[in-house]
């Protein structure tokens, strides 16, 4: 009789094989025959998952995002409402090797995504959670309670921030080193928790 495939166990083994693959030889090492390879499997088994590149460029956004949120949800609690803002949207930027190639993932991901509608509604999807996130937070963090279009609007000022630290230090480190990225954040967070009404 044979034995029962594990779906969830291939998966995880593939998922840990994509991420290698990606810290290893970067997007553009990122092939099915490359996978296969990290996995300790055939191409067939691999394409049995993921089809062709562009599911495994999905996956690697969705490993990425994974990751970032268990690095979230296992913050301590009691910090401040805007500690917590904080911590969480350190997340999003290249402070260490780690979020350094998840910032690479995502700012390629997000270049690919452009001219393929299946990796855009990927992008949309998670980029809508990271959005819904931080808008709980800015709003427990900020000091007198916002309308709604105020608080969409520091919210959106926040992720631009964010994205373009993210994207800067990405492709020139030597002038967004870690503690530039930090200040330029906490700057930022001044001006979206204390300011007065953004119009």
């Amino acid at each position: 009789m044979p034995r029962k495939v594990n779906h969830d166990e291939r998966r995880e083994l593939l998922s840990q094989a994509v991420w290698q693959v990606v810290s290893e030889s970067g997007l553009e090492g990122l092939t099915l025959r490359a996978v296969a390879a990290a996995a300790g499997c055939t191409t067939g088994m691999v394409t049995h998952y993921f089809p062709d590149k562009k599911a495994l460029l999905a996956h690697a956004r969705t490993e990425m995002h994974r990751r970032m949120a268990a690095r979230i949800d296992a913050f301590p609690r009691g910090a401040t409402a805007r500690e917590t803002l904080c911590a969480v949207a350190e997340q999003a930027l290249p402070l260490d090797d780690e979020r350094r190639l998840e910032a690479v993932v995502w700012s390629q991901f997000l270049l690919t995504s452009g001219n393929d509608p299946v990796l855009f509604e990927e992008h949309r999807r998670s980029h809508a959670s990271w959005i819904r996130r931080l808008t709980v937070l800015v709003d427990a963090a900020c000091q007198d309670p916002l309308e709604t279009a105020d608080l969409n609007v520091r919210v959106r000022s926040l992720v631009a921030c964010l994205d373009g630290l993210a994207l800067n230090a990405v492709t020139d480190p030597d002038s967004y080193p870690p503690a530039l990225q930090r200040h330029v954040l906490r700057t930022q967070l001044d001006l979206i928790l204390e300011g007065n009404t953004i119009q």
